[in-house]
């Protein structure tokens, strides 16, 4: 006749309906702090998993740390293999340090109860022992992907900040220690969803746009994704498979399609998906491509490039009073970084919005101007787009003004053919509002009580004329600097 199961507890639980328990709770999220939780509930005590030193411990009940202070040298005992276990009575309690694995320098479990701690209950610590050193071991394996994908993920955004700002070579070297390596004709994608799902939505580009693709999350917006996949034949799919395929598993994405660039030219376009982003934002597909109409700086030639070298000069031959200042091209990066994102630099920087803040006084003192006054910044913003390699006091710089530039006759075609969808007298009052803003230095209140109108409505109106130029304007990287110049340039099209 078959022998029944043994009964080791109180509660009638056999062996086996503890290690069946045991296991259960180990499998689960938060494996260790379950079967500690059914331990102390079962001993009606408390218990304490402390790993080596560097590892905090797990207590349940909190507060049952306590006891590790009591036992600190049977823990060190145990724990270092001198003895296999240790029994103490204390405080009214009897404890019981346990090793969990084998040493050195293994996990002990300290458990407390008052009153006896019978065959039973030691019967159940155990059977507690394996399924404790299992689900342990699974929690640190799990901790050591998480710190190699934050790792990862740390390493592919310095290689997207050094691209973003000129360093190149320095760029491939950082990326070749991962994969894939950077490619020399690339297309910016960039993708937009709720900041809640940006996660699933950057798994989702991995796996939508290919391995031969960089994912990077945004450092600016939150809700963003950045992708750079090879351009031509063997890139990306095409862009509707690609939201089709995105919006599957991320519903409310959105995505904005820059032209093919060289990899030197990541930052145009990153700019470029960014407008297409804020066209792509009021389209049923939910994807936009940029459109091109040429750009101001190819226009201006070497006598824009001259002019920049004689607007930056003072910034451009600044020597920092001590080595951890930021010297030149610090400041120019800052500058453009600014520019760009205004008080979300400091995010695209990784520096502090008070180190922020000092470098910008530094640059405006070093330039002697204000950098509240939206001119200045327009100006500024052209001078710095237009330096396009590390600068070097000692460059030759010319005299050509800023008028002068504006009045070329290509300038002034340009300013007229980005200009065509304001100039119809039907959107006379889009027009005037946008004056109106840049006269405000882009203060919304100032602005729409000089129009007569709410901050509401001058957000819808700024709003429509993004949808015209299929441009940003109100968020950076901005159109509004190159809209500013077109007024300036345009004529009879003064900006205030």
């Amino acid at each position: 006749m078959p022998s029944r199961p043994t009964r080791t507890s109180a509660n009638h639980h056999t062996d086996d309906d503890h290690l069946r328990l045991l296991y259960q709770e180990a499998t689960g999220p938060d494996g260790v702090r379950r079967v500690l939780e059914l331990l102390a509930r079962r001993l009606a005590g408390e218990v304490v998993l402390t790993g080596p030193h560097e590892e905090q411990a797990v207590a349940v009940p909190p507060g049952a740390e306590r006891l590790l202070r009591v036992v600190a040298e049977d823990v060190d005992r145990v724990r270092a293999g001198d003895v296999d276990s240790a029994a103490v009575h204390a405080d009214g309690h009897d404890i019981a340090v346990l090793p969990v694995g084998p040493p050195p320098a293994r996990p002990v479990l300290v458990v407390a109860r008052r009153g006896p701690l019978t065959a039973a209950h030691r019967s159940l610590l155990a059977a507690a022992v394996d399924p404790l050193r299992l689900c342990r071991r699974a929690a640190i394996a799990e901790q050591r992907v998480e710190r190699l994908d934050a790792a990862d993920a740390a390493v592919r955004e310095a290689v997207l900040h050094l691209l973003m700002v000129g360093h190149l070579s320095g760029a491939r070297r950082t990326a070749a220690v991962l994969r894939p390596p950077l490619p020399d004709l690339a297309r910016v994608y960039l993708v937009s969803g709720a900041p809640n799902t940006r996660g699933r939505l950057s798994a989702r580009c991995r796996d939508v746009f290919g391995e031969a693709a960089w994912v990077v999350p945004c450092p600016v917006y939150s809700g963003h994704v950045i992708v750079i996949a090879p351009a031509g034949p063997a890139g990306a799919p095409p862009a509707t498979h690609l939201i089709r395929e995105l919006t599957e598993a991320v519903p409310d994405t959105r995505m904005g399609v820059g032209l093919q660039v060289v990899l030197r030219d990541v930052p145009v376009g990153y700019k470029q998906a960014f407008h297409a982003l804020s066209v792509a934002r009021r389209r049923p597909e939910r994807y936009a491509r940029f459109s091109p109409r040429g750009e101001l700086g190819e226009l201006l030639g070497h006598a824009g490039q001259a002019w920049a070298a004689s607007t930056l000069a003072p910034l451009l031959a600044h020597r920092p009073a001590r080595t951890q200042d930021p010297d030149a091209f610090e400041l120019l990066v800052t500058l453009l970084s600014w520019l760009d994102f205004g008080a979300r630099a400091a995010s695209q920087l990784k520096v502090h919005r008070n180190t922020l803040a000092a470098r910008l006084h530094r640059i405006g003192a070093e330039l002697r101007c204000d950098l509240t006054r939206f001119d200045v910044q327009a100006r500024l913003h052209l001078a710095v787009q237009l330096i396009d390699e590390r600068p070097h006091p000692d460059a030759e710089v010319g005299v050509i003004g800023f008028p002068e530039l504006l009045d070329l006759p290509e300038v002034r075609r340009w300013a007229e053919d980005r200009l065509v969808p304001l100039l119809p007298a039907n959107r006379a009052t889009l027009l005037t509002t946008v004056r109106t803003w840049f006269h405000h230095d882009l203060r919304t209140a100032p602005a729409a009580a000089a129009l007569g109108i709410s901050a509401h409505g001058l957000r819808k109106r700024l709003s429509r004329v993004e949808e015209l130029l299929g441009r940003s304007l109100v968020d950076g990287p901005s159109d509004r600097y190159d809209l500013h110049h077109a007024l300036l340039a345009h004529p009879g099209s003064p900006p205030g």
